[in-house]
């Protein structure tokens, strides 16, 4: 039987969030394991990104056509 070890951590977003809400515990090919998801604040920079970027790239492509 092994030992049982009880660990407290914070998982932290590179911008400085904390993403204690988005992180699940769990076992994979029997080791523990942790999923995060990405953090609402990078997701919506980057799609505002991309957005921005395939707006700019249509108006280029638009002008282009004229």
């Amino acid at each position: 039987m092994s030992p049982e070890i009880s660990v407290e951590i914070e998982i932290w977003c590179a911008c400085g969030v904390g993403l204690c809400n988005q992180t699940t515990d769990s076992s994979r090919r029997g080791h523990p394991s942790f999923t995060v998801e990405p953090c609402e604040k990078c997701l919506a920079k980057y799609y505002d990104e991309g957005y921005d970027k395939g707006y700019e790239k249509a108006k280029q492509e638009v002008s282009d056509e004229k």
